[in-house]
């Protein structure tokens, strides 16, 4: 298992099956692999994993897409069954697809409304899948590129200050603390 997680073949499999877990039932973003990826391989392929890990995002939006123009409300109601989803964040994002949505969806990215709603609500709107797909990847891509971004900040601030050591802790601490901020507001929702 050691030399499988060595192997970038296994990152890009995992970052592209991640994205599209995401985009579909998944409650954990694919950030984690990738801040972890630029700790392993360096910032270059860590933006790779980026890349294809939004592609896994944009194909796994196309059917939620699909379905939320199918049968909205099965999918909605799906969406609640996802852990952390709450009628709140389906109101919430419903609203901002009637306004600029490729702008809100990309803002939604890094304000706690889970991709696989926008989807979903992108479908009950109307929008084209193909081009909600589009859009999702750079959306996707540009909040995958910020969390490398500010790892690869974070190591190299702590790489100067001699703790390059304890970055692959407080890259994990860091996480449990986002998370646990986050569950908390949405437990308070």
């Amino acid at each position: 298992m050691g030399v499988a997680l060595k192997d970038p073949r296994f990152w890009f499999a995992g970052a592209a099956l991640w994205g599209f877990a995401e985009a579909t039932f998944f409650f954990i973003v694919p950030d984690l692999l990738l801040t972890a990826a630029v700790l392993a391989f360096g910032l270059s392929r860590a933006f790779r994993f980026a890349t294809v890990a939004a592609c896994g995002a944009a194909l796994g939006a196309l059917p939620m897409v699909i379905w939320g123009a199918a049968d909205a409300e099965a999918a909605r109601a799906f969406l609640l069954s996802v852990p952390l989803i709450g009628e709140d964040l389906l109101l919430r994002v419903h609203g901002e697809l009637e306004g600029f949505w490729p702008g809100n969806l990309t803002v939604g990215a890094v304000t706690g409304a889970p991709f696989k709603i926008y989807a979903v609500e992108a479908g009950a709107s109307g929008v084209n899948p193909f081009l909600f797909a589009m859009v999702g990847y750079v959306a996707r891509l540009a909040r995958f590129t910020l969390a490398i971004a500010l790892t690869a900040l974070g190591a190299k601030l702590a790489a100067r200050l001699g703790l390059q050591r304890i970055v692959p802790y407080g890259l994990a601490l860091a996480w449990a603390l986002i998370y646990a901020f986050y569950v908390m507001k949405r437990l308070g929702a």
